[in-house]
């Protein structure tokens, strides 16, 4: 891919010599700087731009300012967490909604409490049933053929129960005959083993239950109905006791599936969202973080869960893509917008662009309103030095860079946009130092109202909402305050062309014209002239008016050099060109282009005038001496190198460049006239037009042939509007001689 812009303008800028005398004054510091970064290798100048400005506002976006906040140095941003005492008070600077996670984890967790428990038929309780049945009636058994008191055989029972025994229940164990002891073990486990088959037993905790489902007190009373009316009553009331006291649920809870059905009802709720409006208080001085104001926090973007490192790598990747948009857009529309000082201007773009965002950075850092950070005062000077297409690109890169340091304020974002976009299209047509405040000010107005509107999307009341207007407000006469107070120091500072500095250097009080007017006030008087012939030609096709204006003022200012070799700067005195040769001649009269260049350079007058002063006069011949050369050649025989009376400043590129040539080379001829005429001076016009035209001094010029011809005419009107009829006046008559007649002109 080709780099956007050339060398060759540069380095013969840097050709340029300079002279240090009462007329050249000698460049400063910063014009020296400009001139090195002009020199520079456009490849490695625009590689080395755009790493430093990649490098730049990667940290000043992603950059973490805690660790700058523990060394002392400006204001604290506290790091919330929870548990976290707030330092001071904590207002919202937007509305904003978000998760709850308080709400959402009790909704989450009655979704789960409300789910009922899955139950699963247990197989192996029967059967542990009767294994823990048989076990005890053999230690039942046990006991009693041990030879101790029956008391202590009564205790060894009681003991040996895995579950609690009535001690009328143990002594008749022990006191019951074999044969009744052995009844009592079948008709027990007979007893268990029929229930068992014949229903599902379940907790005394069922909620739900179906015929093949009975709860444990409902199975132990069937047991006791069971136990029978025929067998004694002793053993009738062990059977009935023991029955019901190794009865064991077999329809038991599945955990694992009560659990999986409680997380898929809890997953089922949706979290719960709860808002926060702008302006309202979310953390008081001295309070505790809890987990509720941490959510709002977070919301907020005041405390903030991403890891530094892994935010800076995003942020590196979100700037790595806007310098790509950024280059293939000069790389597209250079020409448009680049059109003279690339590398300068490019340098400015991204100073300018830094400076904001650090800026931007700074509001956000000291805690200050971000809806105050003043990029429509970026987007009124970098309109005017840079112009409408770029800056609209910055503009745009420059809100998502400061909605991300606005903690990711999407409506920020938004409202930085519209508001510094609007001022793009407003300032554009700004033409003097008080059509820049008025814009300054529609555009302040412009800001409140869109900075009301965001915030009322944004959720916010009435009351916020106005509060935020007011911002906007501040914002915007912010803004102009920055553009008025910066913009003469980089207006002067690089030397750029904007329409107040056109104005200013219009007054014919400047210096560098009281220098023209004393040293050549002949030179002086037909640039004043030669400037409302472009002016009003530029206004005709829609050129730069006050640019043609202004640049014909200077075009002939290195005729101050050598002022009597210019006829208009001769009244009164001899032709120095009559002892000259007709070379020597011509060389004199271009020296007047260089002269005019180095004079310019060293008065710091914008490129754009610097390019009139070059080409106004293209490569047109200097006729007079041309011709004057030949006559001689005929009479020595010595050959006549047209070069040599040639122009060399280069054909004009501008069409304001055009203009000029053309108005001064016609106000010179018909200057010549002793008695011009409309249609002499129409004759001049046409023969002037046809002569570039065919000489091809236009060919590189932004001028049509339409727009050539609509010149030529605005021109003609202007000089026949200037010179007027005019009356000849008689002589003075001697003294003595009679007076004459009066006629209707001496009245």
């Amino acid at each position: 891919m080709r780099p956007f812009g050339g060398r060759a303008r540069g380095r013969a800028r840097a050709a340029t010599p300079r002279r240090t005398d009462a007329l050249h004054r000698p460049p400063g510091a910063v014009e020296r700087f400009m001139a090195r970064i002009e020199r520079t290798p456009r490849r490695r100048l625009y590689v080395i731009l755009a790493v430093v400005t990649w490098l730049c506002l990667t940290l000043l976006v992603g950059m973490d300012t805690r660790p700058i906040a523990s060394l002392g140095l400006g204001t604290s941003v506290q790091d919330y967490h929870l548990g976290s005492v707030a330092k001071s008070d904590v207002y919202a600077q937007r509305s904003v909604t978000y998760e709850d996670p308080v709400r959402t984890e009790a909704a989450r967790q009655q979704a789960a409490a409300s789910v009922q428990p899955v139950y699963r038929l247990d197989d192996k309780v029967p059967s542990e049933v009767e294994a823990k049945a048989r076990g005890f009636f053999e230690q039942v058994g046990e006991i009693r053929s041990s030879h101790v008191s029956e008391d202590r055989k009564v205790s060894k029972v009681l003991d040996a129960a895995p579950f609690y025994l009535p001690r009328s229940a143990a002594r008749s164990l022990v006191s019951v005959s074999g044969s009744d002891l052995r009844r009592v073990e079948r008709d027990t486990l007979q007893n268990l083993s029929d229930l068992y088959r014949a229903t599902a037993v379940a907790g005394s905790n069922l909620q739900e239950t179906s015929p093949s489902v009975i709860t444990l007190s409902d199975a132990r009373l069937r047991l006791s109905q069971a136990a029978g009316h025929e067998t004694p009553g002793e053993v009738r009331s062990l059977v009935s006791i023991l029955s019901r006291d190794f009865l064991q649920p077999n329809y038991v809870v599945d955990n694992a599936a009560t659990e999986k059905a409680r997380r898929q009802a809890a997953s089922r709720v949706r979290p719960v969202t709860s808002s926060v409006q702008q302006g309202e208080l979310v953390l008081s001085r001295g309070e505790v973080v809890d987990r509720e104001k941490l959510a709002e926090l977070k919301a907020l973007g005041k405390a903030d869960s991403t890891k530094p490192w892994t935010a800076l790598l995003g942020v590196a990747l979100v700037v790595s893509a806007e310098m790509g948009v950024a280059w293939y857009f000069l790389e597209r529309f250079r020409r448009r917008i680049l059109k003279t000082k690339a590398a300068t201007r490019l340098v400015l773009a991204s100073a300018l662009t830094i400076l904001f965002t650090a800026v931007a950075r700074a509001f956000v850092y000291f805690s200050l309103n971000p809806y105050l950070i003043p990029l429509a005062g970026f987007s009124i000077l970098g309109t005017i030095l840079l112009g409408p297409r770029l800056m609209f690109l910055l503009v745009v890169i420059c809100s998502v860079n400061f909605g991300i340091i606005g903690q990711n304020d999407d409506l920020l974002t938004a409202t930085l946009m519209l508001s510094s976009g609007f001022a793009v299209y407003t300032v554009v047509r700004a033409d003097s130092r008080m059509d820049l405040l008025r814009a300054g000010l529609f555009v302040a107005v412009v800001m409140a109202v869109v900075t009301f509107a965001v915030s009322l999307i944004g959720g916010a009341g009435l009351h916020v909402a106005l509060r935020q207007g007011g911002y906007g407000l501040g914002n915007g006469f912010l803004s102009l305050m920055i553009a008025m107070v910066m913009l003469p120091l980089l207006e002067s500072t690089f030397n750029f062309l904007t329409p107040m500095r056109l104005l200013e250097l219009s007054d014919p009080g400047h210096p560098l014209l009281q220098q023209l007017l004393r040293r050549a006030p002949g030179t002086f008087s037909h640039s004043m002239q030669v400037g409302n012939l472009a002016e009003n030609a530029a206004e005709r096709i829609e050129a730069n008016a006050l640019l043609a204006r202004v640049g014909s003022y200077y075009h002939d200012i290195g005729k101050i050099e050598h002022p009597l070799y210019f006829i208009e700067n001769q009244i009164g005195r001899s032709n120095p060109h009559e002892n000259l040769s007709p070379t020597l001649s011509a060389k004199i009269l271009r020296r007047h282009v260089k002269d005019g260049i180095e004079l310019a350079r060293s008065w710091g007058l914008p490129e754009e005038i610097v390019e009139i002063i070059a080409q106004h006069h293209g490569t047109t011949r200097i006729e007079y001496f041309y011709r004057k050369a030949l006559e001689e050649s005929q009479r020595s025989g010595e050959a006549v190198n047209e070069s040599d009376f040639r122009y060399h400043g280069g054909l004009p590129r501008s069409k304001e460049a055009g203009i000029v040539m053309l108005a001064d080379s016609v106000e010179a001829t018909v200057r010549s006239l002793e008695k011009p005429t409309p249609k002499r001076i129409e004759d001049i016009v046409n023969q002037h037009i046809n002569s570039k035209l065919n000489d091809g001094q236009f060919d590189r010029c932004e001028l049509t042939v339409r727009e050539i011809h609509e010149v030529g005419d605005a021109i003609l009107e202007a000089m026949i509007g200037f010179l007027g009829p005019r009356i000849e006046y008689p002589e003075a008559l001697p003294p003595g001689k009679p007076k004459p007649e009066p006629t209707k002109y001496s009245k």
